[in-house]
C-alpha cells in the first residue's frame, strides 16, 4: 500500500515538473527574466559596496548561518565559496540570486495561468497537456516585483546572503507547480517549506498568501468550487503547519539577537501583540513611499485587480468583489508571515519580503485574465482554446489598460532599483570619504597605547546622510532604510579593523566585548569627560569631534538627518536641529544593531 502510494506520487511528481520544463518557450522565458532582473541590479553590481554583514564576513569568512537556524545557507555556501572560509566571490553571488528568481518568476507566472485557463469544460484537476503556452514576456514583466521589489533589493545588496535569501523564495513557489497533483503536492509543499525555514525565516508569508491567492483564484473563476478550494486550503496549511512543527521542534535552534528574536509572543499577548505587530508592518508599508511612480501604480494595480475579479468571475458580481477585498487585504497583511507573532520581529525591510511575490502575484492575474491572442491560431484546436482565443473590444481595451499599467509599476521598480544602487555607491563613498578623515585624525590623536585591548573607543552618532541619499530619499524614504551600509557603533569600530585600526577576530563574536559596548561605554568612568582625567587632545572640525584621554578617545559624528520615516510638520526639521546634544547621544547609544524598530515622530 505505501509502496503503491510512493509511486503514484512519484508519477505525478514526474508528470507534473515534464509539463512545467516542456513549456513552450520555457527557457527563453527564464532567460528573458534574468536579463530583467541583471538590469534591475546593474547598479548594486556596480556599486561593489561592502553591505552591513559584508564588512565582518569579508574580514573574517565566517559563516555563522546556523546561529539563525539556516543550516541549508550554511551548508551550500562552502560549495558558494569552495571553501570553509568565505571570501569574496561577488558579484557572482548575485547573479546566483537572481538565476533562483527567475525561476521563481517563471514558476509563479506558469501556475497562475495554469489555474486560470483551464478549459470550461475541463474537470479541476484534469491531467496536463504538454507543450502549452502558460510564459509570454508580459508575464514574466509583470512577476519582477518578485525580486525587484524595494524591500527584496536589500537582500541583492548582501555580497554573502543574497543566493540563499533568493533561494527561500524559490522554495515558497515551487509547490504550486503540483497543485493539481495533491499527491506530489503534499510531499513537496512540506519540504519546500522545510528548506524556507532553513534558508531565510522572512519568506515565511510567501506560502500563506499565495495558497489565499490560488483559493481566490480557484473559487472565483474556475469550476473547482467551494468544496474544492476548501479542501485545497486545508492541505496547504496542514502542510505548512507541519513543516513549521517539524522545523520547531526538531531543527530550529533558539536565537535572541538584539534586532530580532525567534520567541514567539506570550498566549496573554497573543492577540495585542499580533495587532501591534501588524500595525507596525502596515505602517511601514504605507510610509515607506511617497507619491512616487512605485505608489501610484501600485494602487492602480490593486484596482485593476478587482474590476478583473469582478468581470472574469463565474460567480456573483457582488460576491466576487468582496472576495477579491476579502483575499488583498489578507494578502498584504499576512505577506509579513510568522514574523507577526514573534515577540521582536524584525523590521527591515529585508523582511518584507512577501509583499513583493504578492504584488507579483496580482499583477500576473492582471494580465493574465483573459487567454486572447494566448495561443498562435495553429495551436488552438490542439489546446481546444477556441471558446476563449477571442476578446470583444471591451476586454481590448481593459486588457491594453492593464497592461500598460502593470508595465510602467515594473518599470517602476527597475528606475527605483537603479536609484537606490546609484545611492548605495554615492553614500559608500561619503561613508569612505568620512573614515578616511577620521583614522587619519585618530591616527594623529591617539596615544600610541591605544593599540592596546585596555583602550577604549566611545563613538556618538554615525555618519549621516551624502547629499545624493538626501535627494533620492525625499519622495521615497525607504531608501534610507535601504542605503544603510554601516549605521551603528559596531560598524564603524568594523570598519576601523577593515582599514587595519585594531585587530581583527578569527571568528564573529557573539557577544560585544566590553571595549566596544556603547551601553557600557557610556556610563565608563574612562570615557566620561568630567571623570576620564586631563584631555590630551582636541580635534574639532566640519565633521566630526574627537577627544582623547589617557584610557579613551571619545569620537562624536556631526550631522543630521533632514528626512525622516513619516512625513510631519513643516517645523520637523527644525525640531530635529534644536535636539539637545545629550539627546542625540542618548538616541545614538541605545540602539544595539543598526536596526531600527518603529520609528518615533519627533514632536516640534
Amino acid at each position: 500500500m505505501r509502496r503503491n502510494v510512493f509511486s503514484r506520487a512519484l508519477r505525478e511528481f514526474v508528470v507534473a515538473s515534464w509539463a512545467f520544463f516542456h513549456t513552450q518557450g520555457f527557457w527563453k522565458y527564464v532567460l528573458i527574466a534574468f536579463c530583467l532582473y541583471l538590469v534591475g541590479i546593474m547598479t548594486i553590481i556596480r556599486a561593489d559596496v561592502y553591505y552591513i554583514d559584508d564588512w565582518n564576513r569579508a574580514v573574517i569568512g565566517y559563516k555563522e548561518w546556523d546561529n539563525f537556524s539556516r543550516y541549508i545557507s550554511w551548508f551550500l555556501a562552502t560549495f558558494m565559496h569552495m571553501d570553509t572560509v568565505l571570501a569574496d566571490v561577488a558579484p557572482l553571488t548575485q547573479l546566483v540570486a537572481i538565476g533562483f528568481l527567475s525561476f521563481a518568476s517563471a514558476i509563479l507566472v506558469w501556475s497562475i495561468r495554469e489555474v486560470i485557463w483551464k478549459k470550461e469544460d475541463s474537470l479541476w484537476e484534469s491531467s496536463e497537456v504538454p507543450h502549452k503556452k502558460r510564459l509570454t514576456v508580459l508575464g514574466i514583466i509583470a512577476s519582477l516585483p518578485i525580486g525587484l521589489s524595494p524591500y527584496f533589493l536589500e537582500e541583492l545588496s548582501f555580497r554573502y546572503d543574497s543566493p540563499y535569501m533568493a533561494l527561500s523564495v524559490l522554495f515558497s513557489v515551487i509547490p504550486f507547480v503540483f497543485i493539481h497533483h495533491v499527491r506530489a503536492y503534499i510531499p513537496v509543499g512540506i519540504l519546500c517549506s522545510l528548506g524556507m525555514c532553513m534558508t531565510y525565516q522572512a519568506s515565511s508569508g510567501i506560502e500563506v498568501i499565495l495558497v489565499l491567492f490560488f483559493a481566490f483564484l480557484m473559487l472565483n473563476q474556475t469550476n473547482a468550487g467551494l468544496k474544492k478550494t476548501i479542501v485545497f486550503v486545508a492541505v496547504s496549511f496542514t502542510n505548512y503547519l507541519i513543516a513549521l512543527g517539524i522545523f520547531k521542534v526538531f531543527i530550529m535552534h533558539p536565537m535572541s539577537h538584539s534586532q530580532a528574536s525567534t520567541s514567539m509572543l506570550p498566549k496573554d499577548e497573543l492577540v495585542s501583540g499580533f495587532i501591534r505587530n501588524l500595525d507596525t508592518y502596515l505602517d511601514y508599508l504605507w510610509h515607506d513611499f511617497g507619491w512616487s511612480g512605485i505608489k501610484i501604480c501600485f494602487l492602480l494595480l490593486v484596482a485593476f485587480f478587482l474590476l478583473s475579479a469582478m468581470v472574469q468571475s463565474k460567480i456573483n458580481k457582488g460576491v466576487s468583489l468582496l472576495i477579491a477585498i476579502v483575499a488583498l487585504v489578507l494578502g498584504v497583511c499576512l505577506s509579513y508571515g510568522t514574523y507577526l507573532v514573534l515577540s521582536q520581529p524584525l523590521t527591515r525591510p529585508r523582511a518584507f519580503i512577501g509583499i513583493g511575490v504578492f504584488t507579483a502575484a496580482l499583477a500576473i492575474y492582471v494580465v493574465s485574465a483573459w487567454r486572447g491572442w494566448a495561443y498562435k491560431k495553429e495551436d488552438q484546436k490542439r489546446t481546444n482554446s477556441e471558446k476563449l482565443a477571442i476578446r470583444n473590444n471591451g476586454q481590448r481595451v481593459f486588457f491594453v489598460f492593464s497592461a500598460i499599467v502593470v508595465g510602467f509599476f515594473s518599470w517602476s521598480l527597475v528606475v527605483f532599483a537603479n536609484t537606490y544602487g546609484n545611492a548605495l555607491s554615492k553614500q559608500n563613498e561619503y561613508q569612505n570619504f568620512r573614515i578616511t578623515i577620521l583614522l587619519s585624525d585618530l591616527a594623529n590623536a591617539v596615544p600610541k597605547q591605544a593599540a592596546s585591548k585596555d583602550y577604549l573607543f566611545r563613538i556618538k552618532g554615525w555618519i549621516t546622510s551624502s547629499p545624493v541619499l538626501e535627494n533620492s530619499s525625499k519622495s521615497n524614504r525607504i531608501m534610507k532604510r535601504l542605503v544603510s551600509l554601516t549605521d551603528g557603533k559596531w560598524w564603524i569600530r568594523t570598519a576601523m579593523k577593515h582599514y587595519g585600526w585594531g585587530d581583527v577576530p578569527e571568528e564573529q563574536l557573539e557577544v560585544i566585548p566590553e571595549s566596544e559596548d556603547w551601553d557600557k561605554l557610556k556610563s565608563d568612568p574612562r570615557c566620561n569627560p568630567e571623570t576620564a582625567g586631563k584631555r590630551l587632545k582636541l580635534v574639532d572640525n566640519f565633521y566630526h569631534k574627537i577627544e582623547t584621554y589617557r584610557a579613551c578617545t571619545i569620537i562624536e559624528f556631526k550631522g543630521y538627518e533632514r528626512y525622516v520615516h513619516k512625513e510631519n510638520d513643516e517645523n520637523v526639521e527644525d525640531s530635529l536641529e534644536e535636539t539637545s546634544e545629550e539627546e542625540v547621544d542618548l538616541q545614538n547609544t541605545s540602539a544595539t544593531t543598526p536596526t531600527p524598530q518603529k520609528p518615533q515622530t519627533p514632536k516640534p
